[in-house]
């Protein structure tokens, strides 16, 4: 994250107009862990340091670790919940937070954490995750039925066409749901959530895919017969990467094991992780699939009213 030196002088004053040296400390160590502010400003241990000079090195550390933002985070919820049981009220926390919304970045109040702004902008990183980063996500995958087919029996416009208006379907379910688009295969692809109930979102997502598709192959098509997909979600814990290839994450693994070996045509498969962290009332949409323990999924698929 670029930081503005406004930014950066805010968060100095709000150290230094906030609290004493000690709490700063406190602070910086939750952060940044083993943190000896005397070495970091050449103080003797027995010489106190002022005000000012605490602050300004923590934050100049902070800056230099990337930790700026989780800090800045920190700083809203102790103005909002305080500090190890006491009141402390954050000096201009207020402009901060304009700063950060400056930068494209909104406070999540529900999960205390910063996330981008979608409104201006989307990146696969939602603006924050660095590189290395394990989160914990939901991953939507998405897989065209008959590919190979379709591009031998239609001219390549003809699919290209179809396959533009899938993505950029599936793109506007994303938005509506801070998901990201993490790779686009022409046919398939996967999508992650982050943030909220990634569970939530990734299945909603899902349901509404086939639904849209459902209309759009009655209504837009242009091909002479429907585009089917297979959709599948898993969630678990998984590092980032900028390089989605580069990825090692058993949770991303798994999601295209169900998609490749349990989804079928038109439908929706999760695994019992999604399914059982489901609101009881988007469980009823489910059914059980049959499988080994290890295994098990539940399936939906787009009813229609007779």
């Amino acid at each position: 994250m670029r930081v503005r030196s406004r930014l950066r002088n805010l968060c100095i004053r709000a150290l230094t107009h906030s609290m004493d040296v000690k709490t700063m400390v406190e602070i910086a160590r939750r952060i940044l862990g083993d943190y000896d502010l005397h070495q970091r400003c050449g103080f003797p241990e027995s010489v106190p340091i002022p005000d000012y000079d605490a602050a300004r090195q923590i934050v100049v550390d902070l800056i230099d670790a990337s930790m700026l933002l989780p800090f800045v985070g920190m700083l809203v919820a102790i103005d909002r919940n305080g500090f190890v049981g006491r009141s402390l009220r954050i000096h201009r926390i207020d402009e901060i937070l304009g700063e950060m919304l400056e930068l494209g970045l909104t406070y999540d109040t529900e999960n205390q954490i910063f996330i981008e702004n979608a409104s201006l902008q989307q990146t696969p990183n939602w603006g924050v995750i660095r590189e290395g980063d394990v989160h914990s996500f939901a991953f939507l995958r998405f897989d065209v039925v008959g590919n190979s087919r379709l591009v031998r029996e239609y001219d390549e416009q003809t699919v290209m066409q179809a396959y533009a208006d899938l993505r950029r379907l599936i793109q506007s379910i994303l938005n509506s749901r801070n998901g990201r688009l993490w790779s686009w295969e022409g046919d398939g692809g996967l999508a992650a959530f982050y943030s909220d109930d990634v569970n939530a979102a990734a299945v909603y997502s899902g349901m509404e895919l086939l639904r849209e598709l459902f209309l759009y192959n009655r209504l837009e098509c242009p091909l002479d017969e429907p585009i089917r997909v297979r959709l599948a979600v898993h969630s678990g814990p998984s590092e980032y990467r900028s390089n989605i290839d580069d990825i090692k994450s058993m949770a991303m693994k798994k999601v295209y094991q169900i998609e490749s070996t349990l989804a079928l045509p038109d439908t929706l498969t999760i695994s019992d992780t999604v399914y059982f962290n489901l609101d009881p009332l988007l469980e009823s949409w489910f059914a059980a699939v049959g499988g080994s323990s290890d295994a098990a999924c539940y399936r939906y698929a787009v009813r229609l009213e007779t």
